[in-house]
């Protein structure tokens, strides 16, 4: 296998992925090879201003015809994005801004670390932001993941070589991470069914992140190791 390969950890916030990212960049390290890590999520950056603003007046209460239960700004916020990418040509619009946006991202994060001919170990990756965004766009979601096979996705983002998936349930996963990025367990529950069907998919390496930190890391290197040849 070549030395520029991509490994990448992916699943719920809360089920481990960075920490198993880290503990497996340590064990490479320690052994000699070459490797970088890399926090690969999607943060806006040539719509940060745009969003900021939005989001800003989003948290705003309208009027009568605001449906009940919006009493959080992230109800509110989530409220008002799916009836905003209800209209196609909004939808549309948003969604290639985001595919340009964090396409240039991946390309300086990842594939210019891939030329180095070291592996790249990936905090996150593609799968994660899709999901995100097909979460956003609720009844509409299905042509965006279906779209991951597509010519246009492969050209944006590099195929990962190992795609490590961390199942965890949501319960303890929310118990692990409770800020901003998860608001709530619903955010999570939308997710892992998500991430279930795509990881049987696409073949996924499934771990249970539920196993003691260790046990997962042993399993992790046992993988990684195995598929590095070494």
């Amino acid at each position: 296998m070549r030395r520029g390969s991509l490994i990448v950890f992916t699943g719920i916030d809360g089920s481990g992925k960075t920490t198993q990212a880290k503990l497996l960049v340590d064990s490479l390290n320690r052994d000699g090879l070459c490797v970088s890590y890399v926090w690969n999520r999607w943060e806006p950056f040539f719509l940060r201003p745009l969003i900021k603003k939005w989001k800003h007046n989003a948290t705003k209460p309208t009027a009568d015809n605001e449906p009940a239960g919006l009493s959080s700004d992230f109800n509110r916020i989530k409220y008002k994005k799916r009836k905003l990418l209800d209209n196609p040509f909004l939808r549309w619009l948003w969604l290639i801004s985001f595919f340009v946006d964090y396409g240039v991202q991946v390309f300086v994060k990842v594939r210019l670390r891939l030329l180095r001919k070291c592996p790249v170990i990936s905090d996150r990756t593609f799968y994660d932001s899709v999901i995100d965004q097909a979460v956003n766009l609720g009844k509409n979601r299905d042509w965006l993941l279906n779209s991951l096979d597509s010519f246009w996705m492969k050209f944006l983002f590099p195929k990962p070589d190992m795609v490590i998936y961390i199942d965890c349930p949501e319960e303890i996963a929310f118990s692990r991470k409770m800020d901003e990025r998860t608001p709530n367990i619903e955010y999570l529950i939308e997710r892992r069914e998500l991430y279930l069907a795509l990881a049987g998919k696409y073949n996924w390496v499934k771990l249970d992140g539920t196993l003691p930190i260790d046990e997962i890391a042993v399993q992790v290197k046992g993988k990684v190791y195995k598929k590095l040849g070494m």
